[in-house]
């Protein structure tokens, strides 16, 4: 294939991922998540002086309606029973002044995703890996105590954040 074609198929898929996160239907669609590779997380940036929780993100550090070029880092699934789950996939979006992390959840009554801000840290001394760990690192921390979550059930997919990098965090958070 020529190399403009295969970054136009590429550019589609992102574009594709973005717009709608793949829910996987059987266990062959998950990513691999039965080795436990080994990570270090980068270091937390002094000071982290994040916004967190849904309402919470200064409207100045957003932009004002869903952002238009975020980076797709994973989605994860809790799944209690087959009636009640929490489906999150979770974006970065680099504004001038922000890193602002966003999530998207399946609304089943209308059978759409929709888009929340949930966290935002000043970009200034803070590199987007830091950002995208850190940021969803605040985020379950929060809904463990405002929502008594527990730790995802498992990672439907993967872009940005690796598997082990997800499953670091999540030690972080509920370990």
């Amino acid at each position: 294939m020529r190399p403009a074609v295969v970054a136009k198929a590429l550019k589609r898929k992102v574009n594709t991922v973005t717009n709608n996160p793949h829910i996987p239907m059987s266990p062959d669609e998950l990513p691999q998540q039965r080795i436990h590779e080994v990570v270090e997380l980068p270091d937390r940036p002094e000071p982290f002086d994040c916004h967190v929780g849904y309402g919470a993100v200064p409207a100045d550090a957003i932009p004002m309606s869903e952002p238009r070029n975020p980076t797709y880092l994973a989605q994860v699934e809790w799944a209690w029973s087959p009636m009640h789950n929490k489906l999150d996939a979770y974006y970065l979006h680099r504004g001038r002044t922000h890193w602002s992390l966003w999530t998207r959840y399946w609304d089943d009554n209308w059978g759409q995703w929709e888009w929340v801000a949930a966290a935002c840290v000043g970009k200034k001394g803070v590199s987007m890996h830091q950002a995208a760990v850190y940021l969803l690192m605040e985020i379950w921390k929060y809904e463990v105590v405002v929502c008594d979550l527990d730790e995802f059930h498992w990672i439907n997919e993967t872009e940005y954040l690796s598997v082990a990098e997800l499953r670091a965090i999540g030690r972080a958070v509920w370990n």
